[in-house]
């Protein structure tokens, strides 16, 4: 992956370039960051859990600003620990403080998001139902246990899989 910058050509080329720079930026943050793959593995058995569950459109709408909230959150904790790392490599101590701060938010938001979750699926007997229908059903049990079992690999392993 090139990092280098390319002079745009034009204003349209240079707004093209703007959304490839960020694409960059959060492929990046997938292949380095196992705390962004836990937060997308975690982000996918929620949305699978949600059309099980039944979520309405304004349901949704909570579900993925959460979600969202997160992986800003991610990425922009990662973009404050390399602008640190590019400053000093000494143990400083302002240095760990903004690093610091920058998980902390992303703790914040994660906390948050939980919440939602809670306030979106902890409606009793609908989550007990939705929880037995899946349990009975031997292809949608197979299902969550495949994206369980494949986001933990990813988020903990899936470094691996973009080494070249």
């Amino acid at each position: 992956m090139s990092w280098k910058m390319t002079k745009p050509r034009g204003r349209f080329t240079a707004f093209l370039n703007s959304f490839l720079y960020a694409l960059r930026g959060i492929r990046y943050c997938i292949v380095h960051e196992r705390n962004m793959r836990v937060h997308l593995s975690a982000a996918v058995l929620v949305t699978a859990f949600s059309v099980s569950y039944g979520l309405t459109a304004a349901e949704y709408g909570l579900l993925f600003f959460a979600v969202g909230l997160v992986l800003c959150a991610e990425a922009l904790n990662t973009a404050i620990e390399k602008a640190v790392d590019l400053v000093t490599r000494e143990q400083r101590r302002l240095a760990a403080i903004a690093k610091d701060c920058a998980a902390g938010g992303v703790l914040l938001a994660a906390l948050t998001a939980a919440a939602v979750g809670l306030a979106l699926f902890l409606h009793f007997p609908k989550l007990t139902d939705t929880l037995l229908r899946i349990l009975s059903s031997p292809a949608l049990t197979l299902l969550y246990l495949v994206l369980l079992v494949s986001g933990v690999l990813f988020s903990f392993w899936g470094d691996r899989l973009f080494r070249q």
